[in-house]
């Protein structure tokens, strides 16, 4: 009830200050489990993403989140799961692939901190590696806008237009984890040329 409640009061929120559009939203699948894999420049990511589809989805979230008990309470009332890029956390990737198993969606953030410039960063080979070990497909998201509307280090949201693309989902088929990764990154930078054109 939490979570569509707080993803219905987010999604008008977008609508009308950031005027919120989704292209390719027929590329989401139409039931779990499956990996969204995402760019990250700005705190407003996690919700650009959650909004894109009514179904719930589960987020990896960097563990020094938690560390403050209000609004760890509230990160984990809308699923998200700590995760430690410091280490290769084994915990945090087992509980992905539980989530994923038992049909829920999962979100990931390839690049595993924002980007200061809003320039793709490199991915790390977590998203494929659970999309290997749960043989799931992943779905290349790029999101446009966010940060200009909440920039790294910025104190004000502006109300700037944000825009999420949907790319065609990656089957894990017999590839390998950096295989998998590898072309889920190159089709979010197709996402991002098509942003810009």
């Amino acid at each position: 009830m939490f979570y569509c409640v707080s993803r219905w009061l987010c999604y008008v929120i977008f609508k009308i200050f950031f005027r919120y559009r989704i292209y390719g939203k027929n590329n989401l699948p139409q039931r779990g489990p499956y990996i969204i894999a995402s760019n990250h420049s700005s705190y407003l990511d996690p919700i650009a993403i959650g909004i894109l589809t009514p179904t719930p989805l589960n987020f990896m979230a960097r563990e020094d989140l938690f560390r403050n008990r209000v609004f760890a309470l509230i990160i984990r009332n809308l699923n998200s799961i700590p995760l430690d890029r410091e280490r290769q956390d084994i915990k945090a990737l087992r509980r992905g692939i539980k989530v994923l198993k038992k049909g829920g969606n999962l979100v990931i953030f390839p690049e595993g901190r924002r980007s200061l410039n809003g320039e793709l960063g490199n991915p790390l080979l977590g998203v494929g590696f659970l999309a290997q070990v749960a043989n799931t497909k992943v779905v290349p998201v790029y999101l446009e806008g966010t940060n200009l509307a909440l920039p790294v280090n910025a104190c004000f949201i502006r109300f700037k237009k944000i825009r999420a693309f949907v790319g065609e989902p990656v089957d894990p088929d017999n590839r390998t984890a950096e295989e998998i990764v590898s072309l889920v990154w190159e089709r979010v930078r197709l996402l991002k040329e098509r942003a810009k054109s």
